[in-house]
């Protein structure tokens, strides 16, 4: 089986790299060919242009930061819909638009080829240690011709439903935790600009009903005021985004999500964006004039 891979990103190259170890025949393509010398040295194969990944394998994958660049590598000039041939599979990893993963489907059907969403989630270090969770909408059948593959980068595949719900569910994933995020850098920020050690507030949070799987990361980032990438601040507001205009489609109203927009929106044009989500820590320390910091873990 021929595997393509579009998007050699801080998630795309790590993915890449694993099938590319496991032993599978690899083809890349990115927008600057230097981000997949690392790959090529091992032994894929560049193609320049979406299509000429389409055209050569038979499993396209890719990941990709937002809706539109899907768009132009399933659409534009030289795009994926060029090449595809009868039976072929593509799967975008991406967190991508609900009513363009639906339209993908339907365009790609009429070629023969199945599309699968399939989000990830693991950030960074999940795609580094090969440990993803990948969250699957569209054919099982499909689905189950690439198995092997999926596995070789990440550790549960969850086949939600039909296509587009890997997708909504992502959304919801990441709805729930960048508005955790959100609250809790308020919350905290308020505590310290209130006079209280940093470390205590922690230690409550994290011995009572506030304890969650981010809070249990800050020791390492917010209290040491590590705010690099990771998962970046500009791409957590682009998600929540989404989410409201799939709450917006369905008629579901989302007031906290939105609120959380205007936040992250605020973070973004003050420079925050290229920094990792719990930059909106950082943001906000600005604002107020504290630091939510500590050594201590």
């Amino acid at each position: 089986m021929k595997v393509g891979f579009i998007g050699i990103g801080r998630m795309g190259s790590q993915m890449a790299r694993h099938i590319l170890e496991a032993g599978y025949n690899l083809t890349v393509h990115d927008l600057r060919k230097e981000a997949a010398v690392h790959l090529l040295e091992k032994g894929a194969k560049w193609v320049d242009t979406p299509r000429a990944v389409a055209e050569t394998c038979d499993v396209v994958f890719s990941s990709l930061p937002g809706s539109e660049d899907v768009e132009k590598v399933v659409y534009g000039v030289d795009g994926l819909m060029g090449g595809w041939k009868v039976g072929d599979i593509y799967a975008d990893m991406s967190t991508n638009s609900h009513d363009l993963v639906i339209r993908m489907a339907k365009d790609a059907a009429k070629k023969g080829v199945a599309v699968l969403d399939s989000p990830v989630t693991g950030g960074t270090k999940g795609a580094e240690e090969g440990n993803l969770v990948f969250i699957v909408g569209g054919e099982k059948t499909a689905l189950e011709k690439i198995e092997s593959i999926l596995h070789t980068m990440g550790k549960k595949i969850y086949h939600v439903g039909d296509m587009g719900s890997g997708t909504v569910a992502k959304l919801v994933n990441n709805v729930i935790s960048i508005t955790s995020n959100a609250i809790m850098a308020e919350a905290f920020v308020l505590g310290v600009k209130a006079g209280v050690d940093p470390q205590m507030l922690y230690e409550v949070a994290f011995s009572g009903t506030a304890r969650n799987w981010d809070l249990e990361k800050y020791p390492d980032s917010v209290f040491v005021g590590d705010f690099e990438p990771g998962f970046r601040l500009s791409l957590a507001s682009k998600d929540v985004g989404l989410a409201l205009q799939l709450g917006r489609k369905l008629g579901v109203p989302l007031p906290v999500a939105a609120a959380v927009d205007q936040s992250f929106l605020a973070a973004r044009t003050a420079g925050f964006g290229d920094k990792q989500l719990y930059a909106i820590f950082e943001y906000l320390e600005n604002l107020v004039g504290v630091q939510v910091r500590t050594t201590k873990k």
